[in-house]
């Protein structure tokens, strides 16, 4: 089977896996490599004399659009974002950081216990409303102060806020509800959010939140509108799903730039063994494949039903193996990509992958660490250590030793030489 062609493997029901820092190859970071194949869901758009801003879930970037160009960049995780009228920037993930119109950092703080999912900030910069995985909606002064409290259902991530109205929608993924900031009130409640409303002549938006022209859809934007800006002109006019970012001519629907960046979200990564390629591995359990001179995509495809979570070539590069946070590894032909086998035996999140000769050794939050038979699939042994979650494998003194580090701080070590080379 080719790339778009190969099943997805089932993995088992996880909770929601949170991703660490994209873990570069070793040999990308000798180089000198910064791997930047996409920027994750768009958050917010914004446009001024500048040019198009769009803060996405890798960071803030700043785009030249006739060129097409990226003119300026800020790397920060963003689950929320917004903006004032000064033009300063705020984001959301495990706090909130204010940055100025030149990008630098000018106030940081934590009002929650855990991540911040989303955000919201008045025109004028006073009030910041902030929404909580410990399952509180809290509005605060500029300097951080609070001034209000409301408990929100259990696994609400999405805000939206109309601030002449100062009513607020929250939602997750059991329900959504509206509030009253104001007072505290909670006015509604209904089975999901609203759809974003697009209303700007000869455009618009329906119940889904698929965007129309003229009345007809369009064949440019097919998931639901996301967020939209025009430029200071009034010509050109930005709309943004959350994964696909267009800009169009406004009175006429011509289409002038579409981007591709938005993806995927690359949270590991292998150069291939000829050095010319790179693959990726994302939080939409998708791979892609690069060149790596350049970052020009060649194909992407469905790996896992959760990300991706670990990447290594095996056999002497003519397997590729990818493990995901549904708990399963699959390994692909080399450079065919066609799929060998599905390989299930975790009862959690996969962390990590390592290759040393035939052997592949997988570890992940279930605290097993598996030792693989690479070309047979058959699991040859489970190494027992800690019960706690194992972030990190390592293989040391010429391939006999294994160091698996736990997310507690501890370690074990095992001599992995009886299991073949």
């Amino acid at each position: 089977m080719g790339p778009g062609e190969s099943p997805v493997p089932m993995g088992k029901p996880k909770k929601k896996y949170i991703p660490p820092t994209t873990r570069l190859h070793p040999d990308l970071r000798r180089q000198g490599f910064l791997y930047r194949a996409g920027y994750g869901e768009v958050r917010r758009l914004d446009w001024d004399e500048r040019g198009l801003w769009v803060c996405a879930r890798a960071g803030i970037l700043l785009w030249d659009v006739p060129e097409g160009t990226l003119l300026s960049r800020l790397w920060t995780p963003v689950l929320g974002a917004a903006r004032d009228r000064q033009g300063r920037f705020y984001t959301a993930a495990w706090q909130i950081d204010r940055w100025d119109d030149q990008l630098a950092s000018d106030k940081s703080w934590s009002p929650h216990r855990g991540r911040i999912e989303d955000l919201a900030v008045s025109p004028d910069g006073q009030l910041v409303v902030s929404l909580g995985e410990d399952g509180w909606l809290l509005v605060s002064d500029a300097e951080g102060q609070e001034l209000r409290r409301l408990g929100l259902a259990a696994g609400t991530r999405r805000l939206r806020l109309d601030w002449p109205t100062k009513r607020a929608w929250t939602a997750g993924e059991l329900e959504a509800e509206q509030w009253d900031l104001s007072s505290g009130v909670r006015l509604a409640q209904k089975n999901v959010m609203p759809a974003l409303q697009l209303r700007d002549g000869d455009w618009s938006s329906d119940e889904e939140g698929l965007v129309l022209w003229q009345g007809q859809p369009v064949d440019f934007l097919e998931e639901g509108l996301a967020d939209w800006c025009h430029d200071p002109s009034g010509r050109w006019l930005a709309l943004a799903s959350e994964h696909e970012l267009v800009v169009v001519e406004k009175a006429t629907g011509e289409l002038l730039r579409a981007w591709d960046d938005f993806q995927e979200w690359p949270l590991c990564t292998a150069p291939s063994p000829d050095g010319r390629w790179v693959v990726s591995g994302g939080m939409d359990g998708q791979l892609s494949q690069r060149r790596l001179d350049s970052g020009e995509l060649k194909q992407r495809w469905t790996a896992h039903t959760d990300a991706v979570t670990s990447l290594c070539f095996a056999d002497q590069g003519r397997l590729l193996v990818s493990a995901g946070a549904d708990g399963t590894i699959c390994s692909w032909h080399w450079p065919s990509l066609e799929l060998q086998r599905n390989m299930d035996g975790h009862d959690g999140a996969i962390h990590q992958l390592a290759v040393e000769g035939d052997r592949l050794f997988s570890a992940g939050s279930d605290g097993q660490v598996l030792v693989w038979d690479v070309q047979g699939g058959q699991v040859m042994a489970a190494l027992t250590g800690y019960e706690g979650s194992v972030e990190e494998l390592q293989i040391v003194q010429r391939g006999e030793v294994l160091l698996a580090l736990y997310d507690d701080g501890s370690w074990a070590s095992w001599d992995i030489s009886r299991y073949g080379g």
